[in-house]
């Protein structure tokens, strides 16, 4: 006689890293690509409230995405929720990764809060303010000598 049938359950797993894109990096609270020109995009996720532990995540994945060479940086905050102080000045202690900044923020309260934390912590590398991608893009390709 067959005993009853035995239902048998395989735990979900990420998908095999055949099928990962080594460009790209996608965490629960960020997106970040690196394109073939050599910029990093960082894209925060909307109303994510961002902690130091992940702007060491993002950090993180940058050193992976570039092994650690300056790249210039683009970062959309347009959507990003509070940020804590520790999680800014995490960013600004880890400079050496970045050749230049171009951040899209979202609104006027996160433009002057932008620009306090830019007035405070005196990023190394070129950084700035942008209203949308395409201003921010043109920036980092004339003035910070991407390409």
């Amino acid at each position: 006689m067959i005993g009853p049938a035995i239902e048998r359950t395989v735990p979900a797993r990420p998908k095999d890293l055949m099928d990962h894109d080594p460009d790209t990096v996608a965490h629960a609270k960020f997106h970040m690509r690196l394109s073939p020109d050599g910029l990093v995009h960082l894209v925060w996720g909307e109303g994510v409230v961002m902690v130091v532990g992940d702007a060491v995540a993002a950090i993180e994945a940058m050193t992976r995405l570039t092994g650690g060479l300056q790249h210039p940086l683009l970062v959309d905050v347009h959507a990003l929720g509070p940020t804590d102080r520790a999680a800014r000045m995490e960013f600004t202690r880890r400079g050496d990764l970045v050749s230049a900044i171009a951040i899209v923020v979202g609104t006027p309260l996160s433009r002057l809060m932008g620009n306090f934390f830019l007035s405070v912590s005196k990023p190394t590398a070129p950084t700035r303010l942008f209203d949308d991608e395409a201003s921010a893009l043109a920036w980092l390709k004339d003035s910070a000598g991407w390409r």
